[in-house]
């Protein structure tokens, strides 16, 4: 279920949450009853909630995960979730089920309330006693989805009534809406100031673009201002030192979208983004923590060629330096898969590997004569790499013209190794071995599974590893086009 506060530029998106989410809420806090035993009492009254059903408390970690907290079964209608230790700050789901659920906000201080609410229009109908945090944000989401209603009403005029006028007359209506909606999250911004309801809604906000564009020197307008503008100030309205907003969606989403949209995806660029990142994260321990954790998992393992440096980066400025929740055993792992990974990075010239054949002649990649050159580690025994052979063989084929394939086996036993040449018939590639056991592949090549390839170009740097053997030929051809680009000046300089 799509949980989202955001106010989006872009059409009807800052009404999706409320649009697509029926939430209910029901919190009530008795302060009198429970402040003098308990850190904590939320009462519920959900109309629609299940009788005798076990339900949870819980709140987000990130987007698209919560965390539990509590369970109560509802007894005559109603949940208490109570406990001897106060709830940390941030946004707090009732979970009736898991496709079920209905979120409100605890600001760390206000730890007794009571929420009323019907599951068929949680928003409309939600009520609190003992929370003026959640009445103001409530007090907005009201406000949204009522401005969501008259939004889709002009939408679907403008579907029914065709015409040029009526179009135009829709789209003045829902221009009209989403200003009014920006006008009161920023009152409600200026005038609960400091309260965490209106940090919520702050974090939701997208930076407000200058309406008029700078000249470039030849006096045109700088058509890549805005951009640079709108990625400059994306964070200005997340307050990176407020760790109740790690437990919601709002760093994770923030964050997600900001790599995904408006980060190019090269190692330099990644890096210095990250660097940015970071830094704002720093106003607060945990949440520097979990951006950290974020990044990195990311950029570690991730599909587009060529980012290997970011996880270097990651673990040599950050993780090694300052990570202080590391125990010595983490440190050194981290350490160890630096010394590992950074040989082997996109860019480099492949370290040395001197491997023979059955006969003992003796061979290195730097050898080869050919455009490209493929390193392909395999195990005799393993089952992937068997499925691979056939693939390796149709590649080799089609482009023994241009690229060199060393296939090299990580096992030692040179029956294994003679047997699977034999039956998979690759006799024609240069079939090798480490005969005079000069490398621990795992720690030398990274092999941590087979089959792994390493692409060569023909000054022998590494351009891509860990391509799948039938998507060789299709990056090569990728990696040719990239190549020509950048000759003719379209790819960049």
């Amino acid at each position: 279920m799509n949980q989202n506060y955001t106010n989006m530029r872009i059409s009807r998106a800052a009404f999706r949450y409320f649009k697509s989410l029926f939430l209910i809420f029901t919190l009530v806090f008795s302060t009198n009853t429970f402040a003098q035993e308990i850190g904590h009492a939320i009462k519920v009254k959900m109309k629609g909630a299940t009788e005798g059903k076990t339900c949870h408390l819980a709140h987000f970690f990130g987007y698209n995960q919560y965390i539990k907290v509590d369970s109560a079964k509802v007894q005559n209608g109603e949940l208490v979730f109570q406990g001897k230790e106060p709830l940390k700050g941030g946004i707090y789901l009732i979970v009736l089920s898991p496709s079920k659920y209905y979120d409100f906000a605890v600001d760390g201080k206000e730890q007794f309330m009571e929420i009323e609410g019907d599951t068929t229009d949680f928003v409309g109908s939600v009520k609190f006693k003992g929370s003026k945090e959640n009445e103001i944000l409530f007090g907005y989401r009201k406000f949204l989805q009522e401005k969501s209603k008259e939004a889709e009403a002009a939408s679907t005029m403008a579907k029914l009534k065709n015409d040029p006028a009526s179009q135009e007359m829709s789209r003045k209506k829902i221009e009209g809406i989403q200003k009014e909606v920006e006008a009161y999250m920023k009152q409600i911004v200026k005038e609960k100031n400091g309260s965490f309801a209106s940090k919520v809604i702050k974090a939701n906000m997208d930076p407000e673009l200058p309406t008029e564009l700078p000249k470039k020197a030849n006096g045109r307008p700088d058509s890549t201002y805005l951009f640079n503008y709108y990625k400059g100030h994306y964070f200005d309205n997340l307050d990176f030192g407020d760790d109740r907003l790690l437990r919601s969606p709002f760093i994770h989403t923030r964050i997600e979208r900001y790599f995904k949209d408006l980060v190019y995806q090269v190692t330099d660029s990644v890096n210095h983004d990250a660097d940015k990142v970071l830094k704002l994260a720093k106003k607060n321990k945990e949440v520097y923590r979990f951006a950290l954790w974020w990044v990195t998992n990311k950029y570690e393992n991730s599909e587009i060629v060529g980012l290997d440096g970011v996880f270097i980066h990651l673990a040599e400025n950050y993780y090694l330096k300052d990570a202080d929740w590391l125990d010595s055993t983490q440190r050194a792992k981290f350490q160890e898969r630096v010394d590992i990974l950074k040989p082997l990075q996109t860019g480099l010239v492949f370290p040395s590997l001197i491997v023979s054949d059955s006969l003992g002649r003796e061979y290195n990649p730097m050898q080869s004569k050919t455009k490209y050159t493929i390193v392909h580690f395999y195990d005799p025994d393993c089952g992937h790499c068997k499925e691979s052979a056939p693939k390796l063989m149709e590649f080799y084929n089609k482009n023994k013209e241009r690229a060199t394939i060393y296939n090299v086996s990580i096992a030692y036993d040179k029956k294994k190794i003679s047997d699977f040449v034999y039956a998979y018939k690759t006799q024609p590639l240069l079939n090798l071995w480490d005969a005079k056991g000069r490398y621990y592949f795992r720690k030398n090549f990274d092999v941590y599974s087979t089959p792994t390839n390493y692409i060569l170009d023909k000054d022998k740097k590494i351009i891509a590893r860990r391509i799948p053997v039938d998507k060789l030929e299709d990056f090569i051809n990728f990696y040719e086009r990239q190549q020509i680009q950048k000759m003719s000046g379209n790819g960049g300089k």
